[in-house]
């Protein structure tokens, strides 16, 4: 393992477990700083009450058929609150799922000190499976879980397969870490001998049928889509693109602020060549220091082509999609580090030679994509540490409400729609959705709404409102309204429209009080507040 040490430590000495829990409480301590100033967004509020939607579990899960993320993030939250009947639920259980599984990372792994800091600092680990509360850190979680307990129940009981049926319904991406990690599993068997090979075989085809439920009942539960917004249109090109370049996805893997950074010095085209020639050698590469454990190897090579026709063909990625594939390849390095499994079994003797400089070098790669995330990570925390911009403008908008008192009770709608989806983490006034023509938090972007909005529309809406509630509505704009400008056209997706006209704005600024513009958010959570009482 002589190349490798930066990989995979040498010994798990008392003095390294003290080290290694130095950098965990240094992680937790900034990790809960950022939580703190963290303002949820809509992404996050609309889990929690897609959770607490129904008169029970039963009727929740129904809830949330066809939502797109399957049921493990929302039974999580909802007991959760069962508990603790506050909204912020939502933050910690992400924190404490992170928590756990960065704990694992530290005190289980393989890695050496310096892999293990590295890693901590990645975006990842220290903002999107942490204080952004998704549930993609569950599937973090579970890959450390698995990598901690496989070698141990590989040829016995189902612990295996009830982890894999928990990631299969963490989200759709983890699917396909799912029938990865089983190829892996079954590689591994190829290579055992006699006896001990059929017992092997029989636990996982055992623990395979556990997990092949769990990908059953997330596909029943995430299929068909209630939001039109949700179906990818599938152009010629994406296919071929998810085949021959297989990386070309993973632009935000790809250092996007650094890129920023070079952008006035070179042409947007040819930093893009450059960055992702560099960097698809980078992430084939980073696989090879895994040839000495095939299964890992194969297993690795297999989720990067299926997380690529994911993105190319069913959903476009952001970082937290990305990442999963590289949590992925952390927990193939943890399993192929294990002390108790020897390496290079079932290789051709001639081929060792060749194997081992080339996993010394693919080990090196995988250092140095680990370290590649550091700088984004970095960025990452200083602005969310710092809070400027915020992702959402809701929770200014939560302390407008509580100084105010002729704002407390007043209904809110909003245009576009989502504006008011992370509203009920910060106050408890009722929403209504116009397009939709209900009480509500939870938008769903369909065709069967009203899909083109005018300002009369909105007036006409507010009206009726104040006359069979009796209480003053609050409207959230997006839009800057000017009356100057010539008529405008807003869109919220591809098929829901605003459309104004001067003699709108006018109309619509004279029957409501302006009462603040809120600056602008680092999501598109910005809004102008007027009110008709």
């Amino acid at each position: 393992m002589n190349g490798t040490r930066w990989v995979y430590s040498t010994a798990g000495t008392a003095h390294g477990r003290v080290i290694a829990l130095v950098l965990f409480a240094s992680w937790l301590g900034f990790v809960l700083f950022i939580a703190w100033n963290h303002v949820v967004w809509r992404d996050e509020v609309r889990a929690l009450s897609l959770a607490l939607q129904g008169e029970n579990v039963f009727a929740m899960l129904k809830g949330i058929h066809g939502e797109g993320h399957p049921a493990v993030w929302y039974l999580l939250l909802r007991g959760a609150h069962a508990l603790v009947s506050r909204p912020e639920i939502l933050q910690i259980v992400a924190l404490i799922v992170a928590s756990a599984a960065i704990l694992l990372l530290v005190l289980r792994s393989p890695f050496s000190l310096p892999l293990i800091a590295l890693i901590l600092v990645g975006p990842f680990a220290i903002f999107e499976y942490s204080v952004m509360a998704r549930n993609y850190g569950i599937s973090m979680l579970l890959l450390f879980l698995l990598a901690t307990f496989y070698e141990r129940h590989r040829d016995r009981g189902f612990l295996i397969g009830a982890l894999l049926f928990l990631l299969a319904n963490c989200n759709a991406h983890s699917v396909l870490l799912v029938g990865a990690f089983l190829l892996f599993w079954l590689v591994d068997i190829a290579n055992e001998d006699g006896v001990r090979r059929s017992r092997a075989l029989r636990t996982f085809l055992f623990n395979s049928a556990i997990a092949a439920l769990g990908v059953a009942i997330c596909l029943l539960t995430i299929y068909p889509p209630f939001n039109d917004e949700a179906v990818r249109r599938i152009t010629f090109e994406m296919p071929f693109k998810a085949v021959f370049l297989p990386t070309s996805p993973f632009q935000d893997l790809m250092l996007p602020s650094a890129t920023e950074k070079l952008s006035p010095w070179m042409a947007p085209y040819n930093i893009r060549l450059l960055k992702g020639a560099l960097f698809s050698l980078i992430m084939f590469g980073s696989t090879l220091g895994l040839v000495r454990r095939p299964g890992a190897f194969l297993a690795a090579l297999v989720a990067l082509f299926g997380f690529s026709m994911f993105f190319n063909l069913v959903y476009w990625s952001s970082y937290r999609h990305e990442a999963l594939w590289l949590v992925f390849l952390i927990t193939m390095y943890w399993i192929a580090g294990s002390k108790d499994m020897p390496m290079e079994r079932g290789l051709p003797a001639g081929l060792k030679p060749l194997i081992r400089p080339v996993s010394t070098i693919g080990s090196m790669l995988f250092l140095l994509l680990v370290a590649l995330q550091v700088p984004e990570g970095i960025y990452t925390a200083i602005n969310a540490a710092a809070n400027d911009p915020p992702f959402s403008r809701s929770r200014d908008l939560g302390a407008l409400v509580a100084e105010r008192h002729d704002l407390q009770d007043a209904i809110i709608v909003s245009e576009p729609a989502y504006l008011v989806e992370p509203l009920s983490y910060y106050i408890p006034n009722r929403t209504y959705l116009m397009r939709e023509q209900r009480f509500g938090n939870v938008v769903h972007i369909t065709r069967k709404a009203q899909l083109r909005l005018s300002l009369d529309d909105i007036l006409a809406n507010v009206r009726n409102l104040r006359l069979r509630t009796g209480k003053p509505v609050m409207i959230l704009l997006a839009a800057r309204l000017d009356p100057s400008l010539p008529a405008q056209v807003y869109r919220d997706g591809p098929e829901w429209v605003l459309v104004t006209t001067p003699e709108q704005v006018r109309a619509f600024q004279a029957s409501t009080r302006f009462i603040k513009r809120f600056a602008p958010a680092l999501s598109d959570e910005s809004f102008d507040v007027y009110l008709f009482d």
